[in-house]
């Protein structure tokens, strides 16, 4: 056995511990326990206990049982008097819009405990009915005195107002059009905003009834419809199911918020770069002159207030009140009628008739049906001039003898078909006559010793020999045609009110007169075949 011996656990054993007590508040009454000291501790004081009570405002109570309890200090739980619990503070709030309720409990001492049930019994007593949360309830009464939300309404989602899907575009108005390769061309500046007959212009989505909302008083709030719209239907467009469509092709523009389609464009400066070239299914009207380089086509009529010099116009019917200066370059071509002051150096042509007032200069004209020049001067001088029907004019050549051709009675077109036809069929006919050569070799040959690849010769040469027998004949075919028609156009016609000069080449059909004396109030017609003069009527 050790000369030293460890108590340091009978030590801690032997450590005092005073008496203490527990007051306990309840519906059942006022309760009391009371602990006993131990390892020589202080015991519980009754002054203390009474002190206590006095401080819960406890005033009913039995004063012999307390100091029972106090001396024998049981640890049981004894019942020294009785004691009416103050209700708990219940506080349910709504705000103003109804769209949330608070609930606060306070709970003051010698109050009695709350449950659930009494909590929600209280809130449905306020009228608080929809959108609780329980969880919330049960916080604020784990948590006396702390406000908690504990229900919520459902707002009221107000109706979509009515809107309009544009199918235009005209964010790319004034932007040059840039090209596959990346370069941008600065005479297209798509400075118009063009639209096909029947295209769909707008579409209007309808507006929404929305949906109702409830408060948490359990009443209903309705919600508000969105406005509706009308369609921009503005000139030539119509309304079908909420969309708009385009009347007529034409130019896009909004006037006055409303979509309208307009059968003319105006240019009210000159077709240059400020502008660049125009394109359009109606009609154009250019206040200004069309320059050297740019373009105008139309699906109308053109009307150019200045001139064009060295432009293209392609359109219905053309009129150029300030005259053609074709530079060389360029073409003015209607698909019915041209009128211009005057036509320099230009190349035009007409479906139906070009009229000049002034003179045609050094010019390559071709009209469907007539070529009128018979203002003031009234000149065609230079050039070559044709007309299916007639020529007329004040004056043709001049005193110069300045080489001047018109042509009358072939509509142009053909003209030129039968020229390319005449050469195409002499190389078809030279063609056939080479291959039907080389077949009559081929077949002289011995066709038992004949080598293959001139044997698949011989048959690729007799299919080419059919193929190009079958092309001449309709060539010729056409060829019939078109002279029977140059036959059938020698009633066409070239009156001169005044002079014509030498150096003038006449063609009426296939007959062919040279100018070689000046004549003077003179027409030029066919008869038996040869061109004949009489007088301007």
């Amino acid at each position: 056995m050790s000369d030293f011996e460890d108590t340091s656990g009978n030590l801690e054993q032997e450590k005092p511990l005073n008496g203490r007590y527990q007051i306990t508040l309840n519906e059942e009454g006022v309760h009391l326990v009371v602990y006993p000291p131990k390892n020589q501790g202080t015991p519980v004081k009754e002054e203390d206990i009474l002190a206590d009570l006095a401080k819960r405002k406890v005033t009913e109570f039995d004063g012999g049982i307390i100091s029972q309890a106090v001396n024998d200090a049981t640890g049981k739980s004894v019942k020294i008097g009785k004691m009416e619990l103050a209700e708990p503070e219940i506080d349910v709030r709504v705000d103003r819009e109804r769209m949330e309720a608070e609930l606060t409990i306070v709970i003051h001492p010698n109050c009695r405990a709350i449950n659930l049930s009494e909590a929600m019994d209280k809130i449905n007593a306020c009228g608080v009915t929809h959108g609780i949360d329980e969880v919330a309830v049960k916080q604020a009464i784990e948590h006396p005195g702390k406000t908690m939300t504990i229900a919520n309404g459902n707002r009221p989602e107000n109706g979509q107002n009515a809107s309009i899907k544009y199918f235009v575009n005209l964010e790319n108005k004034g932007r040059p059009l840039e090209l596959e390769d990346g370069r941008v061309d600065f005479k297209d500046l798509n400075l118009f905003t063009v639209v096909n007959e029947g295209d769909l212009l707008a579409e209007k989505n309808a507006a929404t009834h929305g949906t109702d909302g409830i408060d948490v008083l359990g009443q209903s709030i309705s919600a508000k419809s969105g406005k509706d719209i009308s369609l921009p239907a503005g000139k030539n467009t119509k309304a079908e199911e909420d969309k708009l469509y385009a009347v007529i092709s034409g130019q896009v523009q909004f006037i006055n918020n409303k979509i309208n389609v307009l059968p003319v464009i105006e240019i009210k400066e000159d077709v240059d770069l400020s502008t660049g070239n125009i394109t359009f299914v109606g009609n154009v009207v250019i206040r200004g002159s069309v320059q050297a380089g740019f373009k105008v086509v139309a699906d109308g009529n053109v009307d150019v207030y200045g001139s064009v010099s060295g432009g293209t116009i392609e359109a219905k019917n053309i009129v150029i009140r300030g005259g053609i200066q074709g530079m060389q370059r360029g073409e003015v071509s209607a698909r019915e009628n041209l009128t211009a002051k005057f036509i320099e150096n230009g190349l035009v042509s007409a479906g139906q008739d070009i009229i000049v007032a002034d003179a045609i200069l050094h010019s390559r004209a071709n009209a469907g049906k007539r070529v009128i020049v018979e203002g003031k001067r009234g000149i065609i001088a230079g050039g070559h001039v044709m007309a299916a029907d007639e020529i007329r004019a004040k004056v043709v050549g001049t005193h110069l003898a300045v080489a001047t051709e018109l042509e009358v009675g072939v509509p142009p077109e053909i003209r030129d078909e039968y020229q390319i036809l005449r050469k195409e069929l002499k190389e078809a006919e030279h063609n056939l006559d080479q291959a039907q050569k080389a077949l009559i070799i081929l077949k002289n040959m011995n066709q038992v010793e004949m080598p293959p690849e001139k044997r698949e010769m011989m048959l690729k040469m007799t299919k080419a020999q059919f193929q190009l027998a079958g092309a001449v004949d309709n060539m010729r075919k056409r060829r019939m045609e078109i002279e029977l028609v140059f036959d059938e156009t020698r009633y066409g016609r070239i009156r001169v009110s005044d002079m014509v000069y030498p150096g003038v080449k006449i063609v009426i059909g296939n007959s062919i007169k040279l100018i070689r004396e000046t004549c003077k109030f003179t027409s030029f017609y066919v008869e038996d075949g040869d061109i004949k003069t009489g007088t301007y009527k």
